[in-house]
């Protein structure tokens, strides 16, 4: 029996895959045998982070510029599907995945998908020991994506009332398809930038502290003072 291929693993590979059963189900369900699932409480704080940036920086230039942004990738989904309906090849994957763009397009605004994705790349860039492996972090942002689609969701009866039980199961070619649509968009990207310039600009505020601390205890005189001897010595 083959040992499973994920690190640290002391169990069997199940059948013909080269993972374990927990591992195996593990990358079918987060994109990677090792990758945590991920809630919306998980990205609450970036998305509150990407609310109130936007809050502060133009709000309504930045609200038509997602508009804009996801305006096009549903216009090239609308484009694929009539394209197809015409006789044009498609696979089932490609096809799933740009009619899902379209039912996201129909719940929600370009502005709520857009603040997701951006809040996905902030947190990409500002944790990346959660976000080891980047396949786990492409099947997570889809994944993220598509829960903003309640259509997405099944329901039961539960305690006199309609309860989320789960989420639909996405094929990974189909992710795979969904990632390449959403990375396009390079809304991803505006989170990693939001968080690059975060701390830049902490940096800058900590070098200012930091000088005018040494301007206040004098330490800049006796810098240069020790400075101005060493180089009388030499």
């Amino acid at each position: 029996m083959r040992p499973c291929k994920a690190p640290g693993c002391g169990f069997f590979a199940k059948g013909y895959s080269t993972y374990c059963e927990n591992h195996k189900r593990n990358k079918t369900r987060h994109g990677h045998p090792l990758q945590r699932g991920v809630t919306k409480a998980d990205l609450k704080p970036y998305v509150r982070e990407v609310r109130n940036f936007l809050a502060n920086n133009h709000p309504d230039k930045a609200k038509a510029v997602l508009e804009d942004v996801w305006g096009r990738a549903v216009k090239e989904a609308q484009r694929f599907v009539e394209m197809a309906n015409k006789g044009r090849p498609f696979t089932g994957y490609e096809m799933e995945a740009q009619q899902a763009i379209l039912s996201l397009s129909r719940e929600q605004h370009a502005d709520t998908i857009g603040v997701t994705l951006i809040a996905m790349g902030l947190w990409y860039e500002e944790n990346p020991s959660f976000w080891k492996y980047d396949e786990g972090f492409r099947y997570q942002t889809v994944r993220m994506l598509l829960r903003l689609n309640p259509r997405e969701a099944s329901y039961q009866w539960r305690n006199g009332k309609m309860e989320r039980s789960s989420y639909r199961q996405i094929p990974p070619k189909t992710i795979d398809h969904l990632w390449g649509i959403v990375h396009s968009t390079g809304l991803i990207a505006y989170g990693v930038e939001m968080a690059k310039r975060k701390q830049k600009a902490k940096e800058q505020r900590l070098e200012r502290e930091r000088k005018e601390r040494a301007a206040f205890f004098g330490d800049e005189i006796q810098e240069t003072s020790n400075q101005t001897e060493t180089e009388k010595e030499n």
